[in-house]
């Protein structure tokens, strides 16, 4: 069949036969493969010899209609079959990614052997060796023994046949013709006759036919042939023979002699006279894409013989794909020497249907110069014509804007060393043995190249900062930049400001990003539109959604549906390119893309948006809650749904913690949305937990506006328990900033409100946090009388967490009373409340100031072991707004041991903190730490400087502990200075400060 057999008593490998039935033998027996979803498999891999055929291709050649729904395991069966049928079928048929491939020598199969002596023929005529090409020629043509699977493949398979088909009947062409030159034209007549009677109305072979008639002396034949075939034509197709056919006939009529071989229409390479190069020009301000033109040039060079690399690129319309495709080729076209073809297949073109196969096939011959007369006209015909011309070639083929994979498959040469470059916004995943490439948005600094080159340097750096935040707003997407550019260029008159200017209205930027039809909606729109319905409704849906970044569930809620029918929803989103998938779990619209989509659903929105609005926010609240219920352990619930929650578990502090702060962002914009909505139930309850959430992560300004519009929504719910709730949560993010008198107002309202529903609980809550903001405002003896009246209520309550809270105040109270083995055992009670309950959070606040009692008390080393203790859980939980207060509480009782170079790092680190950070509260107590370690050093200028700028802002505050002990630092470094009397007056005015607390002075 192909090779002998092994006859030594080893097992052999099998040798396989595709051209024509299909044949395994192992040895000399022959291994049957029966079934047909076996032997459709086993083409399937072996016409793709070595490369990898992906499940979803097998499953499509399986099934000539729709396949069954347990069709990939059926596929799985087959090959675990053929693998156990076939002798070393493991080795055969490997597992390769999300397919299979088959590994095969030459001589194992025919197909392989058929094409390995074509390249040999082709080479012996480059070689002008002309009798050792016929018989390669003729060796070739003799492994044929008829269509793969015998015409029985079904529709993928027989396509792939066809192209085989075509390269047999070239290779058979062109054997004739060489039989001819060298005399033999009598000796190939029945062979001739015998392929024209099977191909009729294929005009290369009856023409040689007719040659070959003539050449022998049968001149009356090779006319009757031609009349054969004008009829054949006439009645099949209803056309006249080619012009070259006809001539060929005028010139047997007249003897032309010598009359010889003419080449019959366009199957033959020697019948173009040029190499066609239609490459679009190459943009010359194309900027950028140096890892994605490496990447390309690499794949170009591991090109294997007589296989087409093919490389595909995919992205979001507007992301320069076609650019990009076009530069590669120009880059590479010196190593394809015979020449470039560039088609746009209208995947996505405004008014325009994509192009057929059949179409896309006629305009790429006639672009290679087919004439319109030599343009076969019967689909299959078309598409073996285009393969013949293919083949054998080395070529740059450019595939540009495809829609799907089908439009793409039958333009792909067969058997050419070519390179093609495929674009196509979504991902093509039913073609085989390609290497894929996503073109993202460009890197900052590759836009801002595009920019300068565009509008020239002079512009770009007469205004900087504009040209970086219009970068920003057009997303690093080509298009974009490209059309801003062009704006500007066209009015002369404007700045980059203005237009940066018209671009930050987020409603009008798509609108701004137009130019002479072009525009980044409009190629948004055309992907919108391609996709099926469910798709159109689940994408438009997320133009409600309140961010840029979403995760399954989210979606799922949206949808009202599973949470892998919506990931499934999303990756398809993806596979269009309108989404992009950042990591695991986690996806992201660009802020164009967003902007459409939300301009979308404003203007198609329908009567179920309301709903799946709602389902989204009874998400994020139920979530939203369950996270901070684990991160807060203790705290109160609010509502009366647990039923309702008790699917929704967190395993772990950490894991809610991280929901929390990647949700973060999506949850104060939901806020705001469903405020300007009018969903008051939401916006009531929901920033409860943003308040929770920013104790740690310190974002008190935007957690504050969302807890405004709570106490609001509140109001307007006639619901004083939601009112009591936001007003007492917005106080505590005041007092983070400093906000102590406005804090103490919003915590008074919610006492009265909590005394008029008789809610002990919340008013014991009130009444601790108003204790809290007395003692910040130097009022000790009523915060001290606050916070022993709340520890005997949340006791009688058995309200452990607010216990413990009151406890840590209380010890922080007492330090500055000076009463520290008081402090010292409140403090040690509330790290034991806080560590039976796992309240990591408030037990750092409680280690601080158990630091500073055990501190009063002389012992520094135990102060230092608490201070360290609370900055591992501090570091451990990440808590910005606290972390600067803890590295200045360490600093102290390292200034105080006199280890100042540690004292100075942490100091250092506390500074640089508290300047990160939005919380305020704490700056004092920092710029003074800071302050202690300059003047332990001796630097008293730096000194002074510290607690000046804490003097400052503890007066601006009225933090009037702190601002007593500016001044009594700032005593000790102006005396330090020589200045006695600015000294004296500076402590007595401390002095005066302590005296009003009841506190006493610092020691020295």
């Amino acid at each position: 069949m192909i090779s002998k057999p092994v006859e030594d008593g080893t097992d052999p490998h099998p040798q396989f036969g595709i051209l024509g039935s299909l044949e395994v033998r192992s040895g000399a027996a022959l291994v049957p493969v029966n079934r047909t979803l076996q032997q459709r498999v086993l083409a399937m891999l072996l016409l793709s010899a070595g490369r990898v055929v992906p499940i979803a291709r097998l499953v499509t050649a399986g099934w000539n209609e729709e396949p069954p729904e347990s069709a990939d395991h059926q596929v799985r069966k087959a090959v675990a079959a053929l693998r156990s049928r076939i002798p070393h079928g493991p080795e055969i048929i490997v597992t390769d990614g999300s397919g299979y491939r088959a590994v095969v020598e030459t001589g194992q199969l025919d197909l392989l052997r058929h094409q390995e002596l074509l390249r040999e023929a082709r080479q012996s005529l480059d070689e002008g060796d002309t009798e050792r090409a016929e018989a390669q020629l003729r060796e070739a043509l003799a492994l044929w023994r008829g269509p793969v699977l015998a015409g029985s493949g079904g529709r993928v398979i027989d396509a792939a046949s066809t192209a085989l088909e075509e390269q047999r009947l070239t290779a058979a062409e062109q054997l004739y013709d060489l039989c001819v030159d060298a005399g033999e034209a009598a000796e190939i007549t029945s062979e001739l006759r015998a392929l024209v009677d099977e191909y009729p109305l294929r005009e290369t072979l009856r023409g040689r036919l007719m040659l070959a008639l003539y050449r022998s002396g049968q001149r009356a034949a090779a006319l009757d042939e031609f009349a054969r075939a004008r009829h054949h034509l006439a009645t099949e197709l209803g056309i006249d023979p080619s012009a070259e056919l006809t001539r060929l006939h005028a010139r047997i009529l007249r003897q032309d002699t010598p009359l010889g071989v003419e080449r019959i229409a366009a199957s033959s390479p020697s019948s173009v006279a040029e190499a066609p190069h239609t490459l679009p020009f190459d943009v010359p301000d194309f900027s950028g894409r140096s890892s994605e033109l490496e990447w390309a040039r690499n794949a170009a060079g591991r090109a294997r013989a007589g296989v087409p690399t093919i490389l595909a690129l995919d992205g979001m319309g507007g992301s320069g794909k076609t650019a990009l495709a076009i530069r590669a080729a120009h880059q590479l076209a010196e190593q394809y020497p015979d020449g470039s073809l560039f088609i746009d297949l209208h995947g996505f073109t405004a008014g325009q249907a994509p192009l057929s196969e059949y179409r896309a096939q006629g305009d790429l011959l006639v672009a290679a110069g087919i004439t319109g007369e030599q343009l076969l006209t019967v689909s299959a015909a078309r598409a073996a014509q285009w393969q013949s011309y293919m083949r054998g070639r080395r070529m740059v083929l450019i595939l540009d804007n495809a829609a799907a994979s089908e439009q793409v498959r039958a333009l792909i040469p067969a058997s050419s060393d070519s390179l093609v470059l495929v674009t196509s916004r979504p991902r093509l995943t039913g073609l085989d043995g390609v290497e894929w490439l996503s073109v993202g948005a460009l890197p900052e600094p590759d836009s801002h190249e595009l920019l300068r080159t565009a509008l020239g340097d002079h512009c770009v750096e007469r205004e900087p900062d504009a040209a970086r935040e219009l970068l920003q707003l057009c997303g690093g997407l080509p298009l974009a930049v490209r059309i801003a550019a062009a704006r500007l260029a066209n009015r002369p008159h404007w700045t980059v400001q203005k237009l940066v200017e018209r671009l930050r209205d987020h409603n009008r930027r798509l609108d701004e990003l137009t130019s002479e039809g072009r525009g980044v909606a409009s190629a948004l729109l055309l992907s919108y539109q391609s996709m099926r319905d469910h798709q159109q409704t689940a994408f438009r849906l997320l133009g409600h959604h309140p961010g840029r970044y979403l995760d399954p569930q989210e979606v799922a809620a949206l949808l009202d549906t599973d949470v892998l029918t919506a990931e499934d929803v999303l990756e398809e989103l993806v596979d269009a390119r309108l989404l992009e998938a950042r990591e695991p779990g986690l996806y992201a619209l660009h802020d164009l893309v967003r902007s459409f989509v939300q301009q979308l659903a404003h203007k198609q929105r329908q009567p179920e948006d309301v709903q799946a609005v709602q389902r989204l926010l009874d998400h994020y609240q139920h979530m939203a809650e369950r996270a901070c219920d684990t991160v807060f352990p203790g705290r109160r619930r609010v509502g009366n749904d647990e039923e309702d929650q008790a699917h929704i578990e967190f395993d772990g502090k950490d894991k809610a913690l991280h929901w929390l702060d990647q949700h973060r962002d999506r949850l104060l914009a939901a806020v705001g949305a469903a405020h300007a909505e009018g969903l008051l139930w939401f916006v009531a309850r929901m920033p409860r937990e943003l308040g929770f959430h920013s104790s740690i992560r310190g974002y008190d300004t935007s957690a504050n506006a969302a807890l405004e519009k709570g106490v609001s929504a509140a109001r307007q719910l006639g619901d004083r328990a939601l009112t009591r709730l936001n007003l007492t949560n917005l106080a505590m993010g005041e007092w983070r900033l400093g906000k102590l008198r406005s804090a103490v107002g919003r915590l008074e309202e919610a006492a009265e409100l909590s005394r008029q529903m008789a809610d002990e609980y919340s008013e014991a809550e009130c009444r601790a946090r108003l204790g809290q903001a007395y003692n910040s405002l130097g009022e000790l003896e009523r915060a001290l009388q606050l916070n022993q009246d709340v520890g005997r209520r949340a006791q009688k309550l058995g309200f452990t967490r607010l216990n413990g809270s009151s406890l840590s105040m209380l010890s922080l109270i007492l330090t500055r009373l000076g009463r520290y083995e008081e402090a010292v055992e409140s403090a040690e009670r509330a790290v034991a409340i806080f560590d039976d309950i796992e309240e990591v959070q408030l037990s750092v606040t409680a280690l601080n100031y158990l630091s500073q009692a055990i501190e009063g008390l002389g012992d520094n080393e135990e102060a230092l072991a608490r201070a360290d203790e609370a900055l591992e859980r501090c570091q451990r939980i990440s808590m910005p707004g606290m972390l600067p207060l803890v590295l200045a509480r360490r600093a102290d009782v390292l200034v105080r041991m006199g280890a100042l170079d540690m004292a100075a790092d942490s100091a250092g680190q506390a500074l640089t903190q508290a300047t990160s950070s939005t919380g305020a509260i704490h700056r004092p107590t920092v710029h003074l730490s800071v302050g202690r370690v300059h003047y332990a050093q001796g630097d008293l200028d730096r000194a002074l400087a510290q607690q000046q700028l804490a003097h400052e802002i503890a007066g601006r505050m009225e933090l009037r502990y702190d601002e007593a002990c500016a001044l009594w630092d700032l005593a000790r470094t102006v005396e330090a200075q020589g200045s006695s009397r600015t000294a004296r007056q500076h402590r007595s005015a401390a002095s005066s400060l302590f005296a009003l607390m009841k506190a006493p002075q610092p020691a020295e």
